[in-house]
């Protein structure tokens, strides 16, 4: 076979693997890599050389100046500050996407959002609204916030790399801000005076004093000797259990899930996986009882408080199982049940892989206690009861942060010092002055470093074997005679349509060098396509797996995984309507 054939069914397989999801991403990219390194069409000596690539350096230093932004406490100020206005509902929709608009220009996205989502939830509560309401738009204007800056998003950052490739001048910080802007303004006007309308609210009927309505949490739980249930069916324990809860069955000799007739009867030491609400499963442990299976809780059940907390994207859970849990949470946390949204679960509790966006009931000794605080955080889990405002660690923190920050921003925007050189500078600084500790490594999200470093020599590849020559021709040749914008509109709609089922930094890799090609075979600067790109794989509106801030959402906005299209299309529409016009303006 030739160089091209291998490298083309490598590619197709890769993105095959990642919209099925069944293994974590910066792995399948890793083995893809290697394949193609066995069948010799990336060469040995290039196989890593995407870890030295600027752009992966780049990605790495943003992740860690956002931790230092977030630990000197910029988005709890912006919390304290919204926290404080009487708005109404609409009123707060637009501040929320307005704060989460500009703080994902000049920090991680996905790290905006997740800090903005406690505060949003804690509201909600306390106003009574509902949540689904705010989450979504808030979700979709970091998405769009990222679009404004070249840290605002990996793609941006991809980008301007291969800008540099091919005109020698990589786009400058302020670069994207000319479509970005627009973009996010307009996309956040038309989110918050009519998109609003197509976001799915879905009422919770019940009562509760919980942030977040989840039923159909996974428990196990063991029956005890003394258990009223000892000799029932087990129908007759979903009559008592209440109509919300389901038996899924019993654990069987070799730990796996066996599903079992309902007229089957209950035996004493028998495990049970059942799914119910949090806020039933302590009245059927009462009822029947029931107690939370062993090997699960570490420490005495009745000693333990109930936390709801979210897998985020950077968590170190995230592939691993309830052993690696146990292993790093010692005696401060106990695994009490499992939340996923629209999951199917056929093993035990204790064998099912975490994943993001993944809600886990926690017990733990005491809610407010520092260590369990910071175990939380060390396992990269966001607490989704927490209703305190945030604290501002160190005023004078917070200001020397920004100054900062503000210094490498204007000496890349000058290009005074390169942009790695200058954000290294950055960290250099936030680190001296304590924003960011010994645990440095801690703060940036490897699976999103490894993958983008694995993927730079395949994009490299594409171009080598000719693969991205042969595209841009093929395209060039259908499409003899058709204008500029007609080509930069088809560039942009491609990768708005991959970005929706493959990670938007895969995305960018994989479109560039055909965006670019097809440009030098039409004749045209590079520029304009290359912006194409950099908006259409910001644009994963579509679905909960196109943008990690999307599925974060999905189980606190209680959110189906259809529900995403109702607003992402009509916005995806808009957005085009914007950048095209935009594009051709400042590029061409």
């Amino acid at each position: 076979m030739s160089d091209q054939t291998i490298l083309a069914t490598a590619l197709a397989v890769l993105m095959g693997l990642l919209i099925w999801g069944k293994w974590r991403y910066d792995g399948v990219t890793l083995v893809c890599l290697a394949a193609l390194v066995l069948f010799g069409v990336v060469p040995a000596e290039s196989a890593f050389s995407g870890f030295g690539h600027p752009a992966v350096i780049t990605v790495a230093l943003v992740l860690l100046i956002s931790r230092g932004l977030q630990e000197a406490g910029m988005v709890s100020l912006a919390g304290n500050l919204i926290s404080r206005l009487t708005l109404s509902e609409n009123q707060y929709m637009i501040m929320i996407m307005i704060v989460a608009a500009f703080l994902s220009s000049f920090m991680n996205n996905i790290g905006a959002m997740a800090l903005l989502l406690p505060i949003t939830l804690s509201l909600c509560q306390k106003m009574e609204w509902n949540p689904s309401k705010f989450l979504m738009p808030l979700a979709f204007a970091s998405i769009l916030g990222g679009m404004n800056t070249v840290i605002g998003t990996p793609p941006n950052i991809i980008i301007a790399q291969y800008r540099q490739e091919y005109t020698g001048v990589a786009f400058n910080f302020f670069d994207y801000s000319f479509v970005g802007l627009a973009v996010s303004i307009l996309g956040v006007l038309f989110i918050a005076l009519i998109g609003f309308r197509f976001v799915m609210v879905r009422e919770n009927a019940n009562d509760t004093t919980r942030l977040i309505d989840l039923k159909n949490y996974l428990f196990e739980v063991t029956v005890k000797n003394d258990s009223k249930a000892i000799g029932m069916r087990l129908s007759e324990i979903k009559k008592i259990s209440g109509p919300e809860t389901e038996v899924l069955g019993v654990v069987n000799e070799t730990g796996g899930v066996s599903r079992v007739s309902m007229s089957k009867k209950i035996q004493s030491g028998q495990i049970l996986v059942i799914k119910t609400s949090p806020d039933d499963i302590s009245t059927i442990q009462e009822a029947l009882g029931f107690e939370i299976a062993d090997d699960l809780v570490t420490v005495q059940e009745s000693d333990l408080a109930e936390i709801e907390v979210m897998v985020t994207a950077g968590s170190r859970l995230i592939g691993r199982k309830h052993d690696f849990l146990k292993r790093l949470a010692s005696d401060d946390l106990a695994l009490l049940g499992l939340w996923r949204q629209g999951a199917k679960f056929r093993t035990r509790l204790a064998r099912e892989a975490f994943k993001v966006g993944d809600v886990l009931l926690l017990g733990v000794r005491t809610i407010d206690d520092e260590g369990v605080k910071e175990r939380i955080k060390h396992l990269g889990l966001m607490p989704l009861m927490e209703r305190d405002l945030q604290t501002i660690p160190s005023r004078s923190r917070l200001l020397k942060s920004l100054i900062f920050f503000g210094l490498a921003i204007g000496l890349t925007a000058f290009n005074v010092v390169d942009i790695v050189v200058a954000f290294l500078l950055c960290v250099i600084a936030f680190i001296s002055i304590k924003v960011l500790n010994g645990n440095l490594y801690r703060n940036i999200e490897w699976p999103v470093v490894v993958m983008l470093a694995a993927m730079i020599p395949v994009g490299q590849a594409l171009e080598t074997s000719g693969i991205s020559l042969n595209i841009a021709n093929f395209i060039s040749a259908s499409t003899e005679g058709m204008k500029l914008p007609w080509l930069i509109l088809m560039i942009l709609v491609i990768t708005m349509f991959v970005s929706d089922i493959v990670n938007n930094a895969a995305t960018a890799v994989i479109m560039a060098p055909i965006a670019a090609n097809l440009a030098i075979q039409v004749g045209q600067p590079v520029e304009p396509f290359l912006m194409a790109v950099a908006v259409g794989a910001s644009c994963a509106f579509l679905s909960p797996i196109g943008h990690q801030c999307n599925t974060l959402v999905m189980a606190p906005g209680n959110y189906k995984f259809g529900d995403y299209w109702r607003l992402g299309l009509p916005l995806e529409f808009v957005i085009v309507a914007i950048s095209i016009p935009m594009i051709l303006f400042v590029w061409t």
